[in-house]
């Protein structure tokens, strides 16, 4: 097999394991003229959930990629929006407080992040004196430029006219200095005391003096992570936000439902439209995630000497001026064949004609026909009298329909005949309703084979929900699986991953995911134990015979109880939201006019396969506001207890708990933390 793996360059999902220069290696959106951060004059606010894609975005716009040494040529344009990008230290910024440091704590915390900015401009002039920018002029001057003296007399480590191009290694020591005295304040006053906003400004300034190329350039401080701030630290950098006046800007990017300050230093608070712009990358993503992932795939494919014949867009995908070219039919087609040809999955027809074919699971679809002919107390007819073998779809679902008090065997019999003879009946809205809930009951039962459900480009993206991170990782497992089989060459790999494996490494995925959960802000553990329970609860639900609400995967409950919820529920809830545990939407449906409800709540598709349960949005559960918070703050009695009334309630049998396991020897019988 060839020495290189494929799995290699799946195995980096997250931004922060990328260098900072992301040209050619970052796929803009397809909208991406309505989110374009060149754009705008003023602060920005970019919202978005964990793995949405915010760091990237960030670094998109910011000098190492916008002068990247990738670029054949670099118009002056470019100069008019150069983005300097900050992610704070959460565990040390956390120190930059009053109770740490006293009343000069925000001093502090101003010369901080000013130097770790200055840093970054010290980098700049570097990029743009190295770059195949036009202006060679602008690049020997920047090269030539000096730190501005009102600057360099403030940091003890400058020496007289350095090079804001050397100044890099000065300004580390000074930092360094800084550091020290954050984390053992011996004296009251800081080693080194500069204002973020005023050196910056005088910086930019100075800078924009070069060259009328950079005459009216916006340097946009980008401050990545800022609901991991202290809130006084937030309030500092709102009031610049506010009062950010050109060629200085400043905005911030956060988690999507994440607790933070508008507020300033002063009596104002910053409002949206009058302040700042706000950008949901979640919104802009989903408008076509699908294609959006395609795109990644295929660029990580050809990035590993992948022919296809989009390869020059595919290429290109960093570069605005082929947003056009990927907009058309065609070539949308082609990339999202490229897609589904690398990870291919089963018809629904398939899937049932291979229960069939399988002794196993054919046993337990058996079982599920005997079980409703007992349930109904029916002697006239046998199981096989309900299975056609050409017809497996409509076979498989005679067991749960059978099991239902309203299906009379007799009844059911006359339109299976209609259905095998071609005839009108019923059976292709029941198989439309029931199917992929009844194939998950059978592959729930048989802990020794994958669901092919799982499996699949486009089920990949219904498992991502609109995070590029879980469908990477999802093609990493099934690739890094696949890879693992000596008799696969790289040739067979691109060829496309077998069902089977990208099913058993979906589960991988899956249970990775849930043992990640804990690591999720402070609340992780308490986190865990929530999505275990609610998995649970809809993995009971899909263990009915009866499959009468078949692929439950979210929940609901009363508007008016919200106002009911206790603080601590309440704190859960929209921690669960920020971390992405759950997805809070509209209710798609009512049973009554009378309901009030008006929002969903989704356990993350990428947990699906761990418990068993659908990843599609379609059944949901009405929790009452007692039992909700049961399963989020209740002790494991009172829990067990909750679940053994909806174990009454939908008349599950008492062996399911014991045969219920997860799939590939991946994790242990579900439980409890």
């Amino acid at each position: 097999m060839d020495e290189r793996k494929l799995s290699e360059l799946f195995a980096k999902n997250r931004a922060e394991e990328l260098p900072d220069d992301i040209w050619g290696t970052y796929v803009l959106p397809i909208n991406y003229p309505d989110v374009d951060l060149r754009q705008w004059t003023k602060a920005c606010v970019i919202v978005g959930g964990r793995g949405s894609g915010k760091t990237m975005f960030l670094k998109y716009h910011c000098h190492p990629t916008i002068f990247s040494s990738k670029h054949n040529k670099i118009n002056n344009t470019e100069l008019k929006r150069i983005g300097i990008y900050w992610r704070p230290d959460t565990a040390f910024t956390q120190h930059l407080s009053e109770e740490w440091l006293g009343k000069y704590w925000d001093g502090a915390f101003k010369s901080y992040m000013c130097l770790s900015i200055l840093i970054e401009f010290s980098r700049l002039a570097k990029n743009i004196s190295v770059s195949k920018i036009q202006d060679e002029n602008l690049k020997y001057d920047i090269s030539k430029f000096k730190v501005p003296k009102a600057i360099s007399k403030k940091i003890s480590q400058f020496t007289d006219d350095i090079l804001l191009v050397d100044a890099e290694e000065y300004i580390q020591e000074a930092l360094f200095e800084l550091s020290n005295w954050i984390n053992i304040p011996d004296k009251e006053i800081p080693p080194i005391n500069i204002d973020i906003k005023s050196a910056l400004s005088i910086l930019s300034i100075e800078l924009n003096k070069l060259s009328l190329n950079l005459k009216d350039t916006i340097y946009h401080i980008y401050i990545d992570e800022f609901e991991n701030l202290t809130i006084p630290q937030q309030k500092l950098i709102n009031t610049w936000m506010k009062h950010g006046i050109q060629p200085l800007l400043f905005s911030v990017a956060y988690k999507k439902n994440a607790d933070v300050s508008h507020n300033t230093i002063s009596q104002e608070s910053i409002v949206e439209r009058n302040d700042y712009r706000k950008i949901d990358l979640e919104e802009t993503y989903l408008a076509d995630f699908g294609l959006f992932a395609a795109e990644v795939l295929a660029l990580k494919l050809t990035s590993f000497s992948f022919e296809s014949e989009i390869k020059t867009i595919i290429n290109h995908y960093s570069d605005p001026r082929y947003l056009d070219r990927r907009k058309g039919e065609d070539y949308q087609k082609a990339v999202r064949k490229i897609a589904s040809d690398f990870l291919p999955n089963k018809s629904y027809a398939e899937i049932a004609k291979d229960i069939w074919d399988n002794k196993t699971l054919a046993s337990k679809a058996f079982n599920l026909i005997n079980d409703g002919l007992v349930y109904h107390k029916d002697t006239q007819y046998n199981t096989y009298d309900f299975i056609d073998y050409d017809k497996p779809e409509a076979s498989l679902v005679n067991g749960v329909l059978l099991n239902r008090k309203s299906n009379i065997p007799k009844e059911l019999i006359i339109e299976f005949t209609k259905y095998r003879s071609g005839k009108e009946s019923k059976y292709p809205s029941w198989i439309q309703n029931n199917l992929v809930g009844t194939i998950l009951y059978i592959y729930n039962k048989v802990s020794s084979k994958p669901c092919p459900l799982y499996s699949g480009f486009e089920q990949f993206i219904l498992m991502s929900t609109g995070n590029l991170r879980h469908f990477l990782e999802l093609c990493h497992q099934s690739i890094l699986k696949t890879e693992s089989d000596r008799n696969n060459t790289i040739n067979s790999i691109l060829n496309g991953l077998p069902v089977e494996t990208q099913s058993s490494a979906t589960i991988k995925t899956s249970t990775l995911e849930i043992e990640k959960i804990s690591d999720l802000g402070a609340n992780g553990i308490h986190l865990k134990r929530i999505a275990r329970r609610l998995g649970k609860i809809f993995n009971y639900s899909q263990l009915r015979k009866s499959q009468s609400e078949p692929e439950v995967n979210h929940f609901t409950f009363d508007l008016s109880d919200h106002t009911q919820l206790d603080d601590k529920t309440r704190v859960l809830l929209n921690e669960a939201l920020v971390w992405s545990v759950l997805f809070e939407e509209k209710s798609t449906k009512k049973k009554s006019e009378e309901e009030l409800e008006t929002k969903d709540y989704i356990l993350h598709p990428v947990l699906s396969s761990y418990f068993g349960i659908s990843y599609r949005r379609k059944r949901k559960l009405k929790i009452k506001i007692e039992e909700l918070k049961i399963i989020f703050q209740g002790d494991d009695d009172e829990f067990n207890k909750l679940l053994k009334t909806f174990k009454s309630k939908w008349s599950i049998s008492e062996d399911i708990d014991e045969s219920y396991k997860l799939k590939d020897g991946i994790g242990m019988q579900l439980g409890l933390i």
